[in-house]
């Protein structure tokens, strides 16, 4: 009895501690910020680069020549994808970014907007409009705007903005309020537009992606090796029949 006890006990602490594992990894992911197209290129560039090398070399049963080449392959990949991708994501992210500034991606006359910097100045100008009538406001509203110009805006500072405007007059905290939750919708709008215009590009640039790693894997592999190419005029198949040719000079090669 006491060892089906002892084990009843064990299995229950296993069992909360899972669970409280489970919720601090939601909790935690919950509180991260903008994860998108660059975290997933990110994270899948580590496990490509480290994480699956790793595996292959201490686990794989094959023969050391072939661990090396499974090995070395997932780092190229990894970085050919990097250099592709990346310069897409930023430059592709920030066309995006400017048009939808410039109300280039909003239909007239529909309050569907992707443009942040006019519902930014909107909510800031409303804010030092009503700062100006309390000092306190006043001067955290200063410090809360230099944080977003720097940093933009994120979960915290929203909170930080909402707690500013608790003991403010009903109505004025109510249109803040409104006016922030717009500003913020609109943040999220264009930044899931950004990330799926740029999964598509990575899908499109998949074929492209393939051909280069095939091209360029080979002449990586004969680096890190030290294998020379042949010399200009002399074919693989000369410099293969020559070192035939020394190997039965010295006696290495016997019929």
């Amino acid at each position: 009895m006491r060892i089906n006890k002892q084990n009843n006990l064990n299995f229950s602490s296993n069992a909360s501690l899972i669970k409280n594992f489970k919720r601090a990894a939601g909790e935690g992911f919950a509180k991260i910020d903008d994860i998108g197209e660059g975290v997933n290129i990110t994270l899948d560039f580590l496990g490509k680069a480290v994480l699956v090398p790793a595996t292959i070399m201490l686990v794989s049963k094959e023969e050391k020549e072939k661990k090396e080449y499974s090995a070395l392959k997932n780092p190229v990949a990894a970085t050919l994808q990097l250099l592709m991708e990346v310069p897409i994501l930023m430059y592709g992210s920030k066309l995006i970014e400017k048009l939808a500034n410039k109300g280039k991606l909003d239909k007239e006359g529909s309050n569907f907007s992707y443009n942040e910097k006019a519902a930014k100045e909107g909510f800031t100008t409303a804010l030092q409009e009503a700062a100006k009538k309390d000092e306190t406001l006043k001067t955290k509203s200063v410090e809360l705007i230099e944080r977003l110009n720097k940093k933009g805006l994120n979960s915290n500072l929203k909170d930080a903005f909402q707690d500013s405007f608790e003991k403010l007059p009903e109505e004025t905290s109510k249109a803040l309020k409104k006016s922030l939750e717009n500003y913020d919708t609109t943040h999220k709008r264009l930044y899931h537009l950004q990330n799926r215009v740029c999964f598509v590009a990575a899908i499109v640039l998949t074929p492209l992606l393939c051909a280069a790693e095939d091209f360029l894997f080979p002449k990586v592999m004969k680096l890190l090796k030290g294998e020379k190419t042949p010399p200009k005029g002399q074919s693989r198949v000369q410099i293969s029949l020559q070192n035939f040719k020394s190997q039965v000079a010295k006696g290495d090669l016997k019929c």
